[in-house]
């Protein structure tokens, strides 16, 4: 019977996973992947990641990823046996805070054993060290969580030679905004066994350096903006240069395309050149976009002639998916409104409600044809197509708007 459990929970994990790589384009507009090949295919790793999305973070890796992972979850959001149940199915581990009750901290013997374990048997751990998610573009002080677990395992196994920590950075054009863009970077691997001899001689000191050498490892990897008042004018200046770049209509992914370093080159930029006479430019360039009703990214972008040819064609089939998928989409806004207060929640129910009502709106659709219409069950695997082609549509109307306009935001 535990082996038939086991076979339903990894074909349960496939099919969620199949159908959230589909879904995912249609709430991310592009996702950029810098360093992959510093990701081993095999062997036990634990990547260490910055943690701005509270539900977002771990998808995009599981989805950009080849092979399983497992990652650390609130242990608060395992309250029944049910939910115990399907969270750990489909590879979430309860992590126990202070705020759990301390009774509760107890319990993180059998999260760092049951870590040791997947190590041991060469599996992949994600581990977000800040602790907790904030919205922001910016890394918070490390906990010494990633080490520890890291350093347990270490010690089950002798300390091998292939057991590595990669420091993940990722980085949203905007945590909460419907069709962002992501830019993920992996960073150079960490060598455990080359700490063994400073923990061995002593452990603070041992953890503190795995850990500080986790931080400058993510830093290396993110857009950080280094103090709080500087964010809504970075915002800007990140905005305006994003309009620099023009991609393919439907490509989803770019590997290696240099979109991260780019960023953190403009905010580099930023901050060397950071004054009072800057930052009223840049709110100049706001205040007269917002004016406009225009994005910041297209305040300089170099619309391609393609754009016009798209707008024809795929006015048609643009149209159509919007009305099909107006009902669903229009509900998740409209819950995810009423009941996200905290913004680091948004995207999380954002893209689950939107995912579940849709589910539930295309199985009604498959349900209705076979009965009434057969004929236009076909359209089950055209429409999907077409409600991309609405976002997409709709993203290139907003570009030729911009062109119409020639905005000058000198």
């Amino acid at each position: 019977m535990s082996t038939l459990f086991s076979h339903i929970a990894r074909m349960l994990y496939r099919f969620l996973r199949l159908l959230f790589l589909f879904y995912i384009k249609i709430h991310v507009k592009r996702v950029f992947v810098k360093g992959s090949g510093n990701v081993p295919e095999e062997g036990p790793v634990i990547f260490a990641a910055n943690h701005g999305n509270a539900f977002l973070d771990a998808i995009m890796l599981l989805l950009i990823l080849n092979r399983p992972i497992w990652y650390l979850a609130r242990a608060d959001v395992f309250k029944t046996a049910w939910q115990r149940w399907i969270l750990r199915q489909l590879h979430l581990i309860p992590v126990y805070r202070m705020r759990d009750g301390i009774d509760s901290i107890v319990q993180n013997k059998f999260t760092f054993e049951l870590c040791s374990k997947l190590m041991q048997e060469g599996k992949a751990l994600l581990i977000f060290s800040e602790g907790n998610a904030v919205p922001e573009n910016r890394l918070r002080p490390l906990k010494k969580g990633t080490a520890r677990i890291a350093v347990q395992a270490a010690n089950s196994m002798n300390w091998p030679a292939d057991f590595n920590i990669i420091p993940l950075g990722i980085n949203y054009a905007s945590h909460t905004q419907f069709r962002t863009e992501i830019m993920i970077g992996f960073g150079q691997a960490i060598k455990l066994n080359e700490f063994k001899s400073i923990y061995e001689s002593d452990n603070a000191i041992g953890l503190k350096s795995i850990t500080h050498a986790i931080y400058r490892g993510i830093i290396e990897e993110m857009v950080h903006i280094p103090e709080r008042d500087q964010d809504n004018f970075a915002f800007v200046a990140l905005s305006l240069a994003r309009g620099e770049k023009q991609y393919p209509l439907f490509k989803y992914r770019f590997d290696e395309e240099g979109r991260l370093d780019h960023e953190r080159a403009v905010l580099a930029n930023f901050i060397e050149k950071d004054s009072p006479e800057l930052r009223d430019k840049l709110a100049r360039f706001a205040k007269r976009s917002r004016e406009l009703h225009l994005p910041l990214s297209l305040a300089y972008s170099r619309i391609p002639d393609s754009r016009t040819w798209f707008l024809v064609w795929a006015f048609l089939p643009a149209v159509l998916g919007a009305i099909f998928h107006a009902l669903p989409m229009s509900l998740a806004f409209w819950f995810t409104g009423k009941s996200v207060k905290d913004p680091q929640f948004v995207s999380s129910v954002l893209i689950g409600t939107g995912f579940i009502l849709n589910f539930i709106w295309y199985l009604i659709f498959i349900c209705v044809s076979i009965i009434i219409f057969p004929w236009i069950l076909a359209g089950v695997f055209i429409l999907p197509i077409m409600g991309r082609i609405t976002l997409i549509y709709s993203e290139a109307l907003s570009q030729q708007r911009a062109r119409s306009l020639r905005l000058k935001m000198d």
